[in-house]
């Protein structure tokens, strides 16, 4: 209320929504009030100093935003407006089309279906010079709400046109934001290049987002399983499927992102968006590797990876990173800078590296040999659209598999539930309609001649009640749905399994039988299942986390000598925001000499000293993925015990020093580790950088 040409006699002040306001048009509203107010005098009615900032030229009357918990806030029933009814309930600040037209990533995208009609697109809203903070607390936000609407009684009556005297105004309470927004036309390129002014020495005052990607392939090693004898169906087709393949297995991708984002990038749980892709896709890892041995792994038609793909949400940046090095176009390393990763093992058969462009781990290069057929990717299977209902989303390449991943995932649906084609039509633009997942980046780079199908919880359109990409996306504002992530396991389980079994007929029935007989459905009251959703929705710092860790971390001292520490914590509750990209956070880099690099082309030779060797510190989730992959798919070698019962027979361990005899992976190019579970297994896990492709590293320089 009031009137507008009293706005200019408006002290600054700092705006109060409740969450269930805070949308793009509010803002544009809050936003637009304040310019009135700013250009019509701009000045604090009690005058201003020349220390005072509410004096400064442009600095305007709105100075901050906080947005509180709904929950602190009465809706005028005697309810808290987080219980009633109200349409905040599907909303989401990410666009309409996520990833698509009208935003960055609009030139990479394959297709722009509006999969998400309840977003306003908060997320691409430039608020530079407008800070604004979330309050999660209930009690914190309570007291602040109570505060907000005292202070507001003399600011209407400003607008109203009443006298209003400094004892109406003070004491007040005080919001400071201690947020420094760079200048106004700042840029990345500008804030990534920027150079001390003194000296002239690169000091960028930002980092990219970026992170490590964790991929593992199912079976023996690249050499051990190219000589399989024919324990599955390779030895009979091999002749018929690998004519057009250099005699290569092709490989099937399941695939997922590990990172979500929202407007407040210290609150992204990601509960529905993240944590429960990661846990189905690493539950149906688990059921592989505990199903079936190597030696039927190895002689399938093709060859099961597993890829779980950091900074999805800002570009597919993991996906698109790990594809363009493995296939389009595929990774060249400069003339003479193949190395081994670790110096002293150099003469041992140790994995290998490149100093520039830098990358830790070259074993993806094992992959460049072999055709990827297509990809089965996971999203948001813990909120259902449709009770007990999947929905497959399929991007089918007329040169590629004409629908079968499609057609088997159709098969696959358990006992009591559904598995039904999706009913999205193409975009605006006659694209396939293919969720914004791993696929998108599979699809664009292979330009249309590789394509998959994607195993939803949603059809034509986002699930109510997802948040996506909301800080409300999480198992405390909506308990996800364990079960359909239990049942999603086991379908994407038996789906890699019956993708791999297929020489080429497109039999999706047989496929699918011959996987559902091999592979046994996940309950949701598995102890795993059970320790391992309370880790990715709950809490971010449990044991199991911390185990795996703690045994990364010993295993990477044990290889390289050099000790970096636990990764940055998911948190409590956990926090799935990709992260800044540097030495503490998942940059890899090269330690030559005294001296370490981001990427190295210099002159002293790398290997000289033994204590050379690339090192990198992914998060405490990036290393927890990549244990457990080692764990759950490492086993398949091992014989059954004594008893007879099937379970293969593991040593113990309490380090990988325990495990240099083993005699389960001694398999060429195999090698043993020590497990978060304390068992020796065989390492199946690598990590891989995940970088914008527009970002390259500074030579000879340390990381940012």
């Amino acid at each position: 209320g009031g009137n507008d040409n009293n706005a200019g006699k408006l002290p600054p002040y700092v705006a109060l929504m409740d969450e269930t306001e805070f949308t793009a048009d509010n803002v544009q509203l809050l936003r637009y009030f304040a310019e009135v107010a700013s250009m019509s005098s701009a000045r604090c009615i009690l005058g201003g100093s020349d220390g005072d900032d509410a004096a400064d030229d442009g600095a305007g009357v709105l100075r901050g935003l906080i947005v509180i918990n709904a929950t602190a806030v009465p809706d005028g029933s005697g309810e808290d407006a987080a219980s009633s009814s109200y349409s905040y309930a599907s909303y989401s600040p990410e666009a309409a089309s996520p990833q698509g037209e009208d935003t960055p990533s609009a030139g990479i995208a394959q297709s722009s279906y509006e999969w998400n009609p309840n977003g306003d697109g908060n997320t691409l809203v430039d608020y530079h010079g407008l800070p604004v903070a979330y309050v999660s607390s209930a009690d914190v936000a309570a007291d602040l709400y109570t505060v907000a609407i005292d202070q507001s009684g003399p600011m209407e009556r400003i607008l109203a046109g009443d006298d209003v005297t400094e004892e109406d105004l003070f004491p007040a309470i005080v919001s400071e934001f201690n947020y420094y927004m760079g200048a106004e036309d700042a840029d990345s390129p500008s804030c990534l290049a920027w150079r001390d002014a003194e000296d002239d020495k690169w000091a960028p005052k930002c980092l990219p987002l970026a992170g490590n990607s964790v991929w593992a392939a199912a079976g023996s090693p690249e050499g051990a399983a190219a000589a399989a004898d024919g324990n599955g169906r390779r030895a009979e087709d091999q002749q018929n499927n690998n004519n057009n393949n250099n005699g290569e297995t092709p490989i099937v991708l399941m695939a997922t992102s590990i990172d979500s984002t929202s407007m407040f990038h210290d609150a992204s749980p990601g509960a529905n968006s993240a944590a429960t892709n990661i846990l189905a896709l690493l539950m149906a890892a688990k059921l592989v590797g505990s199903s079936i041995s190597d030696a039927t792994l190895d002689g399938l038609s093709k060859r099961i990876v597993f890829g779980f793909f950091q900074a999805e949400s800002y570009g597919y940046v993991g996906s698109r990173s790990f594809l363009r090095d493995v296939a389009y176009p595929g990774f060249q390393c400069d003339d003479g800078r193949t190395v081994p990763a670790v110096a002293k093992d150099a003469d041992d058969g140790s994995k290998m590296a490149c100093l520039s462009p830098l990358r830790t781990d070259l074993a993806f290069q094992d992959l460049a040999d072999h055709t990827i057929s297509g990809m089965i990717a996971v999203d948001q299977v813990g909120v259902l659209g449709t009770d007990k209902t999947f929905y497959v989303h399929g991007e089918n390449a007329a040169e590629n598999d004409d629908g079968f991943l499609s057609n088997v995932l159709l098969q696959l649906a358990p006992n009591g539930w559904a598995i039904a084609s999706s009913a999205a039509e193409n975009d605006d633009n006659g694209e396939a309609a293919i969720p914004p997942t791993p696929l998108q980046s599979l699809v664009q780079l292979s330009d249309g001649a590789v394509g998959g199908a994607v195993l939803a919880g949603y059809d034509e359109t986002f699930a109510d009640a997802s948040f996506y990409h909301s800080h409300l996306d999480s198992n405390a504002t909506r308990s996800v749905n364990l079960e359909s992530v239990a049942m999603a396991a086991t379908v994407l389980a038996r789906a890699a399994v019956a993708s791999a079994y297929d020489n080429g007929e497109g039999d999706a029935e047989t496929a699918a039988q011959y996987a559902a007989n091999l592979v046994p459905e996940l309950t949701s009251d598995d102890e795993t299942f059970v320790s391992l959703a309370d880790c990715l929705l709950v809490d971010g710092n449990c044991k199991l986390l911390l185990s795996y860790g703690s045994m990364e971390r010993s295993n990477n001292f044990y290889a390289t000598g050099v000790d970096l520490g636990l990764g940055v914590p998911l948190g409590s509750p956990p926090n799935y925001y990709p992260s800044v990209f540097n030495a503490d956070n998942g940059q890899g880099f090269v330690q030559v000499g005294d001296n370490r690099y981001a990427t190295y082309t210099g002159d002293e030779e790398y290997g000289k000293a033994k204590t050379d060797t690339f090192l990198v510190r992914p998060s405490l989730l990036e290393m927890g993925i990549h244990g457990m992959l080692n764990d759950f798919l490492g086993r398949g070698s091992a014989s059954a015990n004594a008893d007879g019962d099937g379970e293969p027979d593991l040593k113990s361990c309490k380090s990988s020093k325990d495990c240099a005899s083993v005699s389960y992976c001694s398999a060429a190019g195999d090698e043993a580790i020590c497990s978060g579970s304390g068992v020796c297994v065989c390492a199946r896990a690598h990590y891989h950088v995940a970088l914008d492709e527009a970002i390259v590293p500074a030579p000879n320089n340390f990381t940012g």
